[in-house]
């Protein structure tokens, strides 16, 4: 454009790439350097590197989405249209969106778009019931014809199930009898009674499929497989040994200790310390009755997420493990609670307690702590994440 036979004295009005994304891409071929800041300017960045063939800006593009990837922003990934998307991209996005689909699709549907919707439907393995997903899918059809300026009624909506294909990627040959009648009474329901009727025969008939369930369904009988999460271990470093910490049922029987995520991740486990073993120990057991109280709380609403009540058996000077009912959410910058109270107490108990650090990360996420016990020690010792 500038030299040889095809060269223009007129001024290149480049249209499809932002001023700043052009300065950026400038600064690269200059100094083969970028500082990428956002997903949004890494995605834009990405189509310039492919417009100019700079495949090393490329990789760099991908490479950060990659590592930026997490549940607060997978849908906007996955939302990007096909001419930008990168095959890698999409696949790990849609692992990781599958591994935590019953939060996302109950959380965040109206985001999803119908491209996105369509590439979900189509994954084998997901971790989500396939009647959970198929009421999630009817109610999102609500949030389509809305962006859409489509009228929210029962016929716009199942002609957007039909029109796009999405009727025939929901799995329901897969369903029990209770599921078809759970669907039935769902509000969001899109079955008309004979669809509804049809299904009811295919399980009666153990899995063999009318005429008129092929021509309207998808034929599969075999159901979704869950995906497997990958629990990660942060485990506080200990920084010097503190004096035991004394909990009884009077002046201190509760320890606090402050947690925050910068990415939105799943915590499904507590570690915490054991009592210490008294010196006047004269039955000379290792193992004594442990019951406290776990309650974790979100700070900036001041709700209350989950409440466990351990009680168990354990040894002297060791680790508990203790386990949620099911994973818990901690959104990103958000300071949650995690208080311990032991409500029955006879006389004083022994803890041990360390100085720790304030701070862990593993290069994907970093968790800051803040200790509120009498000493300043920390009582909690580890946790369990997944994001």
């Amino acid at each position: 454009m500038f030299y040889g036979p095809l060269s223009t004295n007129d001024d290149i009005i480049v249209t499809d790439i932002e001023p700043t994304i052009f300065q950026l891409l400038l600064n690269y071929i200059y100094t083969d350097k970028v500082d990428i800041d956002s997903l949004e300017e890494a995605y834009e960045m990405l189509y310039a590197s492919r417009k100019y063939m700079l495949e090393c800006l490329t990789e760099i593009c991908i490479s950060y989405i990659q590592s930026n990837m997490n549940i607060d922003n997978v849908i906007s990934v996955l939302n990007y249209p096909d001419y930008i998307q990168d095959n890698q991209l999409v696949s790990s996005a849609l692992k990781l969106f599958c591994q935590h689909a019953s939060y996302l699709l109950k959380e965040n549907k109206r985001y999803i778009t119908l491209t996105c919707i369509q590439k979900i439907l189509n994954c084998n393995e997901m971790n989500i019931p396939e009647k959970i997903l198929i009421k999630e899918v009817f109610e999102w059809t609500t949030h389509f014809c809305e962006q859409s300026n489509l009228e929210i009624n029962f016929q716009n909506r199942r002609d957007v199930l039909i029109k796009y294909g999405l009727l025939k990627k929901l799995r329901l040959s897969t369903l029990s009898m209770a599921d078809i009648e759970e669907i039935k009474a769902c509000q969001y329901n899109l079955l008309i009674n004979e669809e509804i009727e049809d299904l009811k025969q295919v399980v009666k008939s153990a899995g063999k499929i009318c005429n008129r369930v092929i021509n309207t369904f998808d034929t599969k009988t075999i159901p979704r497989n869950a995906l497997k999460l990958h629990w990660c271990l942060c485990h506080r470093a200990p920084i010097r040994s503190q004096s035991p910490i004394v909990i009884d049922p009077v002046f201190n029987s509760i320890v606090h200790t402050r947690v925050k995520a910068n990415k939105s991740t799943f915590i499904n486990s507590l570690n915490v310390q054991s009592r210490v073993a008294s010196v006047f120990n004269h039955c000379k057991t290792n193992v004594y009755f442990e019951q406290f109280t776990i309650s974790v709380t979100c700070e900036s609403s001041n709700k209350i997420i989950s409440t466990l009540n351990f009680k168990s058996d354990i040894e002297y000077d060791s680790n508990i493990d203790v386990n949620f009912f099911e994973p818990l959410l901690f959104r990103k910058n958000l300071w949650y609670d995690i208080s311990i109270m032991w409500p029955k107490l006879n006389s004083y108990c022994l803890y041990a307690v360390e100085s720790r650090d304030s701070g862990y990360t593993n290069g994907k996420i970093k968790f800051e702590f803040e200790d509120l016990t009498q000493n300043g020690g920390s009582f909690l010792r580890a946790l369990k994440f997944c994001i």
